[in-house]
């Protein structure tokens, strides 16, 4: 099976939190799990941490760990289902009534005529009248309504505070474990993610990279922003789909990832890429082009979220974007992506390194004690895997999640010797013949370093 340069993000839930379905995914080219803490607590979070590594150590290579944070989320503080026929009326109130919300904010905000959007959209609700914190409202689309359920008022944001207690709990929790990505959920300004930074700094986890969740109207408008401040953005889909119609979902999609790839930040696409297989083994045609698009949009990752949390077939929902991301890297090596723009050095010197690889078809091979460099040669999306020597286990499962990246663990050296380390390991390894011709690289800014060079040209 051809393997893409995008990367698999896969969810971690009841369908698939085993340690057999973990090691199953991962044999199917899981790149990175994403622990969602909106659901579970630290008892079921560790459970998870304890599966991957039993899972890890059964297909022996280590994965990438994304922390998703829950967020300002508004959700329902129903105890059981509650089932709501349309036309009905029904009352909205502040830990009562048909639909309890404990939020005060959403009853600020709402007004008579808004619509209100439960459980990612299945139900709707038109709201008839508002007074104090309770509200009537008729239903539009009905349906079951399960526990603890996302609501959303379309069109409008919520004054939330940007980080929760819970998000706290979770960084808190996860703070001496192997984790290198966070996802910061609702991001609307760049404030939010510096609060995150600024929390991780403290914790000692500066390492940790910080994604930004746009999926609100107020995030895409300040998407280019949000972007400088992150060092990656995710477009989640489901949730932009409570604020924009359908139709102009891809056209939202499309400026997030432009506003990403201008300022050479990573960019992944989440949601419903695969939802028919939360029920089915196989994947509708119209789902295929989907990843297929995403993947020719030049996308680090593709996110899968229910298809494998809850769904069915979660080994399955991961065969299939791996082989379909496999097909649509064959369609890439023929029409590849655009670059964008070098600026400053150590971009400018990225770029000179994929060229010069490409222009001698050799593997790229560098050395990086903190994964930078990976970023800033995978930001020119090379169409081959390139091999990245690092100094430990952290710093691997932060490059997993990069475009194009196979982190190999050297331990921590001088520039010149952890280069010679990595390239002695992927000779090792069989990735590259002794007598290939090999462009290496390392730098740091810091020290003043900056090694080039091309190995057994004649």
């Amino acid at each position: 099976m051809t393997r893409s340069p995008a990367k698999i993000v896969a969810t971690v839930g009841p369908a698939s939190s085993s340690a057999s379905i973990l090691s199953q995914m991962l044999g199917f080219n899981v790149d990175v799990v994403r622990i969602n803490t909106s659901h579970g607590g630290p008892q079921q979070w560790s459970e998870i941490m304890a599966n991957v590594a039993r899972a890890e150590s059964v297909v022996g290579r280590r994965v990438g760990i994304a922390v998703d944070l829950e967020g300002p989320r508004v959700r329902t503080s129903n105890t059981a289902p509650v089932k709501l026929e349309k036309g009905e009326t029904v009352t909205i109130g502040l830990n009562e009534g048909d639909i309890p919300v404990g939020v005060r904010q959403l009853f600020d905000a709402l007004d008579e005529g808004d619509i209100v959007l439960v459980d990612d959209g299945k139900i709707v609700l038109q709201v008839e009248s508002v007074e104090g914190f309770r509200a009537r409202a008729r239903v539009m689309e009905g349906g079951v309504l399960g526990v603890r359920k996302g609501v959303v008022i379309r069109r409008k944001e919520l004054d939330l505070p940007p980080v929760t207690p819970k998000d706290k709990e979770a960084l808190n929790f996860f703070s001496d474990k192997p984790v290198g990505h966070v996802y910061v959920s609702f991001a609307r300004s760049p404030e939010h993610v510096e609060r995150i930074r600024s929390l991780l700094a403290r914790l000692g986890l500066r390492h940790v990279r910080v994604y930004a969740k746009i999926e609100s109207p107020r995030g895409v408008e300040r998407a280019g922003e949000i972007a400088d401040a992150a060092d990656g953005v995710i477009v989640a889909r489901g949730d932009l789909g409570m604020h924009y119609s359908l139709e102009e979902i891809p056209f939202v999609q499309e400026r997030i990832v432009r506003e990403a790839r201008r300022r050479n930040k990573a960019v992944v696409i989440a949601t419903e890429f695969l939802s028919s297989m939360v029920e089915s083994p196989v994947p509708t045609r119209s789902e295929v082009v989907d990843i297929y698009q995403a993947v020719l949009q030049a996308a680090d990752a593709l996110l899968l979220t229910s298809e494998t949390a809850v769904g069915k077939y979660p080994v399955k929902a991961v065969q299939w974007m791996s082989k379909i991301t496999g097909r649509a890297y064959k369609k890439l090596l023929e029409s590849p992506p655009s670059r964008g723009q070098a600026e400053g050095t150590l971009y400018k010197l990225a770029l000179g390194l994929v060229e010069l690889a490409e222009s001698l078809d050799a593997p790229l091979i560098v050395y990086s004690k903190t994964g930078r460099l990976a970023e800033r040669i995978a930001s020119f999306r090379p169409l081959k895997t390139f091999y990245t020597g690092v100094p430990n286990e952290v710093i691997e499962r932060v490059v997993r999640h990069i475009w194009a990246a196979e982190p190999v663990v050297v331990g921590e050296h001088e520039y010149e010797e952890g280069l010679a380390r990595t390239y002695e390991r992927v000779r090792r390894e069989g990735y590259v013949g002794d007598d290939d011709v090999v462009v290496e690289a390392a730098w740091s800014r810091n020290k003043g370093i900056y090694i080039v060079r091309v190995r057994n040209l004649v």
